[in-house]
């Protein structure tokens, strides 16, 4: 049942936003106009390994925002 279980992601502030599968694909859009296409693999309810780096959902937001990245799902 793996493929039925969702990534949910939150903004910095905890608000939840969207989700998106177990192994769905994340955009990441940069100031300069790049655009990053990421792999999202579900670790648990909070945690998800983005591009093959194991974050907690919410410290992920608090990097993009600080790094001025918005994300949405592809």
């Amino acid at each position: 049942m793996n493929g039925s279980q969702q990534i949910c992601f939150t903004d910095s502030a905890g608000k939840t936003l969207f989700s998106i599968p177990d192994n769905g694909l994340l955009c990441l859009f940069y100031g300069n106009g790049d655009r990053h296409f990421a792999v999202c693999h579900r670790l648990d309810d909070t945690h998800a390994k983005i591009d093959g780096v194991n974050y907690s959902l919410p410290d992920f937001a608090k990097r993009m925002k600080h790094n001025q990245i918005s994300f949405a799902p592809a």
